[in-house]
């Protein structure tokens, strides 16, 4: 419905501008030190030879971004504030005007107060534009794109705060619900794929929260103004949201009883809305923070259901005002029942989701790996992570199906790469269907997975120096592990191309368990390419045709730890927790033992070298390795298959 014509009233605008006029001053001054000021120092300081802008929105940042956020609500809640206030709202609805025409020439000022600084910021960084040399820091496409990204922000957030407004009689509430409503929609969407994953085996929630939740959230959206375009969809979605939210605010505007001042919710209808949101979001809270401290399915259920106690309790708190709350026992029952009748119609799957194994004609790729690619994915390495042979393609498809056919044990705490499963199809219709799975039997699994993780195609998307060009190789730098300084530099063309090979076939070479496990770490490589990139390794004693090239060449003894680095190593049974304890601590621990083995034969201190693991959260045996020459120690942990004949001995 189109708004009608509605008179200009002087005397309203006079009132509004003395009110709530301070706002809009005080948002162009914020303006003025976010940008003006700040770009002025640094052509001043001839700095603006070294300022890397991205554009506008990376001058004060977060002074605009407190700005985008505050000066929307705050006029929002001071030209709405005569609905809070009786006096207020006897006075302004006693005037000869309808409600129509207070509420647009309240809108009308607000988006002034908003897009008066905008232009007038943007008039000077224009003149600025055109009376010095700031070509390097920001363009007059820049400006324009300023004023548009902030104009569309700020009235997207300016309209949510008005339509919270329309519904509420406290101030403090409407600014409270106003940041809240903002946020929603992306925190109950994290909330919810959190918690889904104890219904349903295989729930990926990282990859659905890998979508781009700042959209959902303008506050969140926010934070990334720098990387918004001025024509995008994005600010297309929230300038009709804006149109349709103030539309919405006059329609409850007109409806809004006046005595309803000083109450939470002036609509009866939002009460319930209000109360069971607010029971939701506590429950799934609740329970999503008792998944990640205790990792117990028992305290999940626990979470749930004092999470949701107290998100009843509030509720009724805030709606009735007082401390004084009588408990409703019969709604909160009927809440829980129908949250457990959910609960119970996610887990009889209807449609599928847990037992679906997409057909192998309608795969294009697939990714598996033991950790989730959202946030380990190199997008620059120019490889892609995922496995496109039929091969493999078939092989993941009989894993998934023995994972789905042998019972899944999925663990409620947190995912364990050494038993974890993430799989993604990329499917010929461009969608995709992505499963995580982190299994209590994970060694059944071993053979089909060593199927995929030992093949050549497999290797090649993960080692990326499988598919750089020898010559492309510029220089190589070993730094031996441990607590002393020894390192070589290879730069002669024909021996990068001799360490190259050989680290090729290493990698190439290596099994499921050396590709998951390293023991006797010998030396961290850093590989320099000719774009200036660097690719980064480990030299460890399952690498044989590169140890065999270093000795050969007389490099090793300066490249990597030996026995003639350390002057004894101390072993006991790790009897004692290693985590969240410093080196320190481990070793006194080891010193104080009473049954105790200590290696200074040169034979068997490079057997445990080329045996021991620095990661040492698991190991059988804690080993506290002393340097020569200094009072430098290092521990590492023997475990597995791992454990030298010798202290298998002495121990046992």
């Amino acid at each position: 419905m189109p708004f009608k014509i509605v008179s200009f009233n002087k005397e309203l605008v006079f009132y509004i501008f003395r009110s709530t006029g301070w706002i809009g001053f005080l948002y162009f001054i914020g303006l003025i030190f976010a940008l003006p000021l700040e770009i002025l120092t640094i052509i001043l300081n001839n700095n603006n030879e070294y300022m890397n802008f991205v554009n506008l929105f990376s001058s004060q940042g977060m002074i605009q971004f407190v700005l985008v956020i505050s000066i929307p609500v705050l006029l929002a809640i001071f030209l709405f504030r005569f609905l809070q206030v009786k006096q207020a709202s006897d006075f302004i609805h006693s005037l000869p005007i309808t409600r129509r025409s207070i509420y647009v020439h309240m809108i009308g000022m607000g988006i002034s107060f908003i897009i008066v600084p905008i232009l007038l910021t943007g008039l000077i960084l224009y003149l600025f534009h055109s009376a010095l040399d700031v070509e390097k820091l920001y363009s007059l496409s820049d400006i324009w794109s300023w004023m548009g990204i902030t104009f569309v922000m700020e009235t997207v957030i300016f309209s949510v705060a008005v339509l919270i407004g329309m519904v509420t009689g406290l101030s403090a509430l409407q600014g409270l619900l106003t940041y809240i409503t903002l946020g929603l929609p992306a925190g109950l969407f994290i909330l919810l794929a959190a918690n889904v994953k104890f219904l349903m085996v295989g729930f990926f929630a990282e990859y659905y929260l890998s979508a781009n939740m700042n959209s959902m959230s303008p506050i969140l959206a926010a934070t990334e103004m720098e990387k918004m375009n001025v024509f995008s969809f994005q600010l297309l979605i929230y300038a009709l949201v804006s149109c349709l939210f103030l539309w919405l605010s006059l329609v409850l505007y007109k409806r809004r009883k006046l005595e309803h001042v000083s109450q939470a919710f002036v609509f009866p209808l939002i009460k319930p809305v209000f109360k069971y949101g607010l029971t939701i979001s506590m429950m799934l809270f609740s329970g999503f923070y008792f998944s990640q401290t205790t990792g117990k399915i028992e305290w999940v259920v626990f979470g749930y259901v004092i999470g949701s106690i107290i998100g009843y309790y509030l509720g009724d708190l805030v709606l009735q005002k007082t401390w004084r709350v009588r408990f409703s026992f019969k709604g909160y029952i009927t809440f829980m029942v129908s949250v457990i009748a959910l609960s119970i119609l996610l887990k009889l799957d209807p449609l599928s989701y847990e037992s679906k194994v997409p057909d192998k004609k309608m795969i294009n790729q697939i990714y598996i790996g033991n950790h989730s690619p959202i946030y380990y994915e190199d997008e620059d390495s120019g490889s892609s992570i995922y496995l496109k042979e039929k091969e493999n393609i078939s092989a993941v498809r009989l894993l998934h199906q023995q994972i789905l056919e042998k019972g899944k044990m999925e663990s409620v705490a947190d995912p364990n790469p050494e038993n974890s499963v993430f799989l993604i199809y990329e499917l010929e219709n461009g969608r995709h269907l992505a499963r995580e799975y982190h299994l209590q039997n994970y060694e059944s699994y071993m053979p089909l997975l060593a199927k995929i993780y030992e093949s050549s195609e497999y290797k090649q998307t993960v080692n990326e120096l499988l598919h750089v060009p020898v010559e492309e190789v510029s220089k190589m730098k070993i730094n031996a592990t441990g607590e002393m300084d020894k390192s070589v530099i290879i730069t002669d063309k024909q021996q990068l191309a001799e360490a190259v090979q050989a680290l090729s076939e290493d990698l190439n070479n290596q099994t499921l368990a050396q590709m998951t496990k390293t023991w006797g770490e010998y030396a961290y490589i850093e590989i320099l390419l000719e774009n200036n990139k660097t690719i980064y390794m480990n030299w460890n004693s399952s690498y044989p045709a590169f140890t065999n090239w270093m000795e050969q060449t007389g490099q090793a003894e300066e490249a990597r730890l030996t026995a003639n680095d350390i002057s004894h190593i101390l072993v006991t049974k790790t009897d004692f927790n290693l985590y969240s304890t410093s080196e320190e601590e481990i070793e006194q621990k080891v010193e104080k033992q009473s049954i105790l083995l200590k290696i200074d034969q040169p034979d068997e201190i490079e057997m445990a070298i080329e045996n021991s693991q620095l990661d040492y959260g698991e190991g059988k045996y804690t080993a506290v390795f002393y340097y020569k020459d200094s009072r430098d120690f290092e521990i590492r942990t023997f475990s597995g298959d791992h454990v030298p004949d010798f202290i298998l001995n002495h121990f046992e």
